[in-house]
């Protein structure tokens, strides 16, 4: 079972193909993630992982349907992104799109033709700082505290 770690930065995961463009970075394949196609075949992939690149990225919906062509069917795709109104989102150089729980609704899902290669499976909330997620009604004091999320992680499957 192959599984991509795309925009993998200095995240280098054993037993995972590990894909940047930078050349800091400890990678197994070498690629700009705005290139399009990626250097991999059609449905070869099981899992891919996009921790903290698609904010960065100039076409999300693009890079999602690239992913999308080289996963297999029922394979996953998992994002994983600074929330919009957190630290890390605001305070990030380079951040060139934000995503929030509403990001992947149904009408973007439809908007984007997404629906017929993918399913938005989870949506999960990540604290960096655990405590948050003891604060009660987040989801109405999220207008008024900035920062009340850190991360946010969506889940699909592949349905093409």
């Amino acid at each position: 079972m192959k599984k991509l770690n795309v925009g993998c930065g200095e995240d280098y995961k054993e037993g995972w193909i590990n894909l940047d463009h930078r050349k800091n970075v400890k990678v197994d394949v070498r690629h700009d993630l705005n290139a399009f196609p990626y250097p991999f075949k059609d449905n070869e992939i099981a899992v891919c992982y996009v921790k903290n690149a698609l904010a960065f990225l100039r076409d999300p919906i693009r890079v999602l349907k690239e992913l999308s062509r080289i996963t297999r069917k029922k394979g996953k795709i998992i994002v994983h992104t600074p929330h919009a109104i957190s630290y890390a989102y605001v305070s990030g150089l380079g951040h060139t799109h934000h995503f929030t729980e509403n990001t992947f609704n149904e009408h973007a899902i439809k908007e984007f033709e997404l629906e017929k290669l993918l399913r938005l499976r989870s949506i999960e909330f990540v604290y960096n700082n655990r405590w948050k997620k003891f604060i009660p009604f987040k989801k109405y004091l999220k207008i008024f505290l900035r920062g009340l999320y850190d991360d946010i992680q969506y889940e699909f499957e592949v349905t093409k």
